[in-house]
C-alpha cells in the first residue's frame, strides 16, 4: 500500500513547485516565443501573398496597357497607310491634270503654229499670184508665155519648199 509520510509530501510539494517554476520560466516563455514567431511567420507569409497578388494585378494591368498600346499602334499604322494612299492618289490625280493641261496647251500651240503657217503660206501665195498677175499684165504676152511663167513660179515655190 501506499504510505504518505512527510518526506513524500515535501517531495511532492517540491516537485509541484519545480513544475510550476519550470512552467513559468521555461515552458510558458518557450511557447509564447514560438507562438509569437509563428504569428510573425504567418504575417510575413500573408504579406508576401498580398504582394504577390498585387504584383499579379499590376502585371495584368501592364499586359492590358501593352495590348492597348499595340492596338493603338496598329490603328496609327493603318491610318498612316490610308493617308499615304490618299496622298499618292491625290498626287497621281494632280499629275494627270497637269499632263492633260500640258497636252491641251501643246495642242493649242501646235494649232496656232499650223494656222500661222497656213496664213503665212496663203499670204505668200497671194503675193506670188499678184506678182505673177502683174508680170502677165505688164508684158501682155501670149498664152504659151503665161503657161511658162506659171510653171516657173510653181517650180520656184517647190524649190523653196513652200509648196
Amino acid at each position: 500500500m501506499i504510505s504518505f509520510n512527510l518526506t513524500s509530501i515535501v517531495n511532492l510539494v517540491g516537485f509541484l513547485a519545480f513544475m510550476f517554476l519550470m512552467y513559468r520560466l521555461l515552458y510558458k516563455p518557450y511557447f509564447d516565443m514560438t507562438d509569437k514567431r509563428k504569428k510573425e511567420v504567418e504575417k510575413n507569409l500573408n504579406e508576401a501573398e498580398k504582394l504577390r497578388l498585387e504584383a499579379q494585378l499590376k502585371k495584368e494591368e501592364l499586359d492590358k496597357q501593352l495590348s492597348e498600346a499595340d492596338e493603338k499602334r496598329r490603328e496609327i499604322l493603318s491610318e498612316a497607310d490610308e493617308q499615304a494612299k490618299s496622298i499618292i492618289k491625290a498626287a497621281q490625280e494632280e499629275a494627270q491634270e497637269q499632263r492633260k493641261f500640258i497636252l491641251d496647251k501643246a495642242e493649242k500651240e501646235a494649232e496656232e503654229i499650223k494656222e500661222s503657217a497656213a496664213r503665212e503660206l496663203q499670204s505668200r501665195i497671194v503675193s506670188l499670184a499678184v506678182a505673177i498677175s502683174s508680170m502677165i499684165l505688164k508684158e501682155q504676152i501670149d498664152k504659151k508665155k503665161n503657161e511658162e511663167l506659171i510653171r516657173r513660179a510653181i517650180n520656184n515655190l517647190k524649190d523653196k519648199g513652200e509648196l
